[in-house]
């Protein structure tokens, strides 16, 4: 068995640093490493990488990263090093808020038009006593 380990930077945090992953392969994975993200290894690689960087992993966001580390893998790269720009986890959240507001109306009230008076004229410009 092989070791084979991804290393994710975000540019966004420079402060933080890198995020690692690992797997360990057969020769027939490392022969045929198509077969190693099917959907649901895709979204546990998602979610393992979300909570380890705080950022947010989009759906291009991943696929480059799996592609990128795939082709490694075929290559023979043992370490796969990605410096991705993601956005913050905080922000994924907000695209999923859903807030109707207020939905009643405010209570009506008339205007009062007794201190306007017209001025004169074929359309008279209102005085605003």
């Amino acid at each position: 068995m092989v070791l084979y380990t991804l290393y994710l930077k975000n540019s966004n945090t420079p402060d933080l640093p890198e995020v690692s992953y690992q797997l360990d392969l057969s020769p027939s994975q490392e022969n045929n490493p198509d077969s190693l993200f099917p959907k649901a290894n895709r979204d546990a690689l998602r979610q393992l990488l979300q909570e380890k960087t705080a950022a947010s992993i989009s759906n291009a966001n991943l696929t480059q990263i799996i592609n990128h580390w795939l082709d490694d893998i075929r290559e023979g790269y043992r370490s796969t090093w990605l410096d991705l720009k993601l956005a913050p986890l905080e922000l994924e959240t907000l695209k999923n808020l859903s807030d109707r507001g207020n939905p009643s109306l405010p209570p009506f009230f008339p205007p009062d038009f007794s201190q306007i008076s017209p001025e004169g004229g074929a359309l008279p410009p209102l005085n605003f006593n």
